[in-house]
């Protein structure tokens, strides 16, 4: 337990012959009694701070009345605390330690030295309250701009004032109520109140306080009002012994409305509140801490808020984007339950980059699929990406680049000019990264620049680790070639690496495929790679392809599916019944194990439908690349197409997940998306709380109906994707509730084309019922029916 509150600042101070000059203070709170025997946890403290903090100018020590005799000890010659605060020298002459001392009248008394004027101690505890504020985390930010708060005032705002965060360390506490000891002064009171009750504490503190310093008083009521409106109301009459703590404020228009009805009895100067932002200068007694952002006395303070009052018309700027207001009552969110939106897919949804991908897509069935899915080369570990692009496969047809018809023509066209453009004729060195595909690409940059007259052997083309065979007394330049980027941490090591280079070589970075999650990840990638002598775009950037899609690699929607396949085999032992899904998920699992011998999937992503067809695009597919034949397209490709827009909406915050708001993918895609590939592609790429239409009753019944139409039509293209759904169930990413799911169990039950055939449909609906569904003894509901007999014929 901490026994003092320790904090320090840099001010301007005053001193005698030698006019202002800055200097840091250091001051140290002790609030407790009996401190002698706790001088090893002080010690500790001081230990830890001057291991992390720079010795200060002056040390000021604020103590009360009760413990002042202790604090003198601590602090007197020879005094082992004195070893605790490093090469400091106590200099009385010069006034660099002070004891104050906390009276009861309310004031602070010099103990030791002589404590400072009115407006640098107010500066002082300003500082410490600040601070305490800002490293408890008081101020509350809306995360991704999915909701906002609306104050008691009516004004809209996206951040507000907490106090019931701060009130953790009990020093720290004693701080602030030593404050409101300061503010009151030796005000006589009988009642306290909050305006909510995360700040009781502080209350009791308060009179906790008064009570050591020997304040007479009675027994004190503490109490919440919990909302302004109990004012406007004109129900409340406060005693005049009545003090009122408020947690916060942003104007303090709270302090019109409390006071404006002279007949409920509230003085003004019986009103503090805690943490004040921007209050009016009427107000500005009233406020125990200003958090208001000064350059000289509070530079760790906080700017203004920027905020819409919409009681007095002023447009909402943030609810106008689309965030949702969130009422605010004292420092307490008012919400029962999340505030759920539905999200619909649109054209606008869809990436730019999705339109200028064409060429990577095959045009005909007898076309290698270059996107593919659940794969990554030479992985030590199940690491396999979500998105695999095998560029392997695509460099292999270099040499075929001059036949025609050639698929990749217009691929190989960009990079040849990306080359000739960018790679300088001085180049010296090429450093791959440690993959096949990134040595091919260097290859082939080296045949570009030879037939174009480029003298390079390709002896220089250098893996990572052998660095060392570089020239130094030679110089020119060193291109760092890559075929795909995800997170960049190999560039970002080579980069430093090549530092011991600089003198005599400049060096870039070529990128076939950069493929980051999102922009702001590429941005803080190049800015980085890019920084040199001459600041950033010292070093050149090429990139031949941007594309923002999943980084996943650990937990795939095929990652899962393996998981599940070897849980339902463990299931399925020993039972009747499920022959044929036993039998798929055997196969399936050797298959997904596989995957890495097979550059991953690409036909096979997703459960046949219910007749069991392979999942297949029709005609009219709204993101399909323009100026290209897409009717071949493969499960993979489709699927990088959908899970692109998605990652698309994350990024801009469409699809953003809070405490307050939860945004989902809209039941209405699955309508307005009929394709059994797209709903499949949907919920896969799709994350557990973007599925979660259990939190609202309205998308659950469109679930429930979409579900219900895919059963009364299972054994046509309509029910392609019904197996995915009841996957989806089954792993408990598609989440309903419980009656919704039994009740299309029964419909589902209810159609003979099910009740025919054995399939893998009906293996997950059994496990759904035991596995999914809460099962409960029928003996157990009516355990209790004669307790319930006996109590209503009493």
């Amino acid at each position: 337990m901490r026994k003092c509150f320790i904090y320090s600042f840099t001010t301007e101070i005053a001193e005698p012959g030698q006019g202002k000059k800055l200097q840091k203070v250091l001051v140290i709170f002790f609030p407790y009694k009996s401190l002698m025997s706790d001088i090893s946890d002080i010690q500790v403290q001081l230990r830890e701070y001057f291991f992390n903090n720079t010795l200060p100018d002056k040390v000021f020590v604020i103590c009360f009345d009760y413990n002042r005799d202790d604090v003198l000890k601590l602090f007197e010659a020879g005094s082992s605390l004195h070893g605790f605060i490093p090469k400091f020298d106590i200099d009385h002459t010069n006034n660099n330690l002070i004891v104050g001392c906390i009276t009861k009248n309310g004031k602070i008394e010099s103990v030791l030295g002589t404590v400072p004027d009115s407006p640098l101690l107010r500066e002082m505890l300003n500082r410490g309250l600040v601070k305490i504020f800002n490293e408890r985390g008081g101020l509350i930010v809306s995360q991704n701009g999915a909701h906002h708060f609306v104050f008691p005032s009516g004004k809209h705002c996206d951040r507000f004032l907490r106090t019931g965060n701060v009130l953790i360390n009990g020093a720290e506490v004693l701080f602030i109520a030593a404050n409101i000891v300061l503010h009151f002064k030796c005000t006589t009171f009988k009642n306290i109140y909050c305006d909510t009750s995360s700040i009781n504490s502080l209350a009791f503190a308060f009179i906790s306080i008064l009570k050591e310093l020997g304040v007479t008083m009675d027994i004190v009521h503490v109490e919440s009002f919990g909302s302004y409106e109990l004012f406007e109301k004109s129900t409340f009459k406060a005693s005049r012994n009545s003090l009122f703590l408020i947690s916060s404020s942003t104007s303090g228009s709270i302090l019109t409305r409390m006071t404006s009805n002279k007949a409920q009895n509230i003085a003004l100067e019986n009103i503090v509140v805690i943490y004040g932002l921007s209050v009016e200068q009427q107000y500005a007694d009233q406020v125990l801490c200003d958090l208001s952002v000064d350059k000289n006395t509070n530079p760790e303070g906080l700017d203004k808020f920027v905020s819409y009052n919409v009681k007095k018309g002023d447009q909402c700027k943030l609810c106008h984007d689309g965030s949702t207001p969130i009422k605010v009552e004292g420092d307490v969110f008012l919400l029962e339950k999340p505030n759920v939106k539905g999200h619909r897919i649109t054209i606008n949804d869809q990436p730019a980059f999705l339109k200028s991908f064409g060429d990577f897509y095959r045009s005909s069935n007898g076309d290698q699929s270059i996107i593919r899915a659940f794969h990554k080369e030479s992985s030590p570990n199940d690491k396999r990406y979500e998105v695999y692009i095998n560029l392997d496969a695509l460099f292999e047809k270099w040499p075929a680049r001059k036949s025609d018809p050639f698929l990749f023509k217009g691929i190989f066209e960009k990079l040849e000019k990306l080359v000739l453009q960018n790679i300088p004729a001085a180049l010296k060195y090429m450093v791959v990264l440690p993959d096949n595909a990134s040595y091919m690409l260097a290859k082939i940059i080296a045949d570009i620049i030879r037939e174009n007259g480029v003298k390079f052997e390709d002896e220089k083309i250098l893996p990572i680790n052998e660095l060392g065979k570089i020239n130094k007394d030679d110089q020119g330049a060193i291109a760092v070639v890559s075929s795909s980027i995800v997170t960049g941490g190999n560039l970002l090591y080579l980069s430093r690496a090549l530092r011991e280079y600089e003198k005599t070589y400049r060096r870039m970075f070529f990128t076939f495929l950069m493929r980051t999650e999102g922009k702001e990840h590429l941005e803080f990638l190049e800015l980085n790679l890019g920084q040199g002598e001459f600041g950033r775009g010292t070093h050149k950037i090429v990139n031949v392809e941007t594309i923002y899609c999943t980084q996943e690699a650990i937990k795939t929607p095929w990652h899962l599916e393996l998981d599940f396949a070897k849980e339902f085999q463990e299931f399925a032992e020993g039972k009747d019944g499920f022959d044929t899904a036993r039998k798929h998920f055997e196969i399936r699992e050797k298959e997904l194990n596989e995957c890495g011998t097979k550059f991953g999937l690409d036909a096979t992503l997703f459960f046949p439908s219910f007749t069991g067809n392979s999942l297949k695009l029709n005609n009219g597919f709204a993101f399909a690349p323009p100026k290209r034949n897409f009717d071949y397209a493969t499960q993979s490709e489709v699927y990088f197409i959908i899970d692109s827009i998605l990652n698309e909406m994350r990024s801009k915050k469409t699809l953003s997940q809070t405490e307050y708001v939860r945004n989902l993918i809209e039941p209405g895609n699955f309508v307005r998306y009929n394709d059994g590939i797209i709903q499949a592609c949907i919920l896969r790429a799709a994350t557990r709380e973007e599925l979660k239409y259990h939190l609202s009753d309205e998308m659950s019944a469109q679930i429930q109906a979409i579900l219900g139409d895919m059963i009364l039509h299972l054994g046509d293209a309509h029910a392609e994707a019904v197996t995915e759904f009841f996957y989806a169930i089954c792993i408990k990413k598609l989440r309903l509730p419980e009656d919704v799911i039994k009740d299309c169990i029964t419909l589902l039950e209810s159609q003979e084309i099910y009740k025919k055939n054995d399939s893998i449909l009906h293996g997950l609906v059994g496990f759904i019922k035991i596995k999914v569904l809460e099962t409960q003894d029928i003996a157990v509901k009516f355990k209790d029916v004669d307790k319930a007999i006996i109590e209503m014929k009493l």
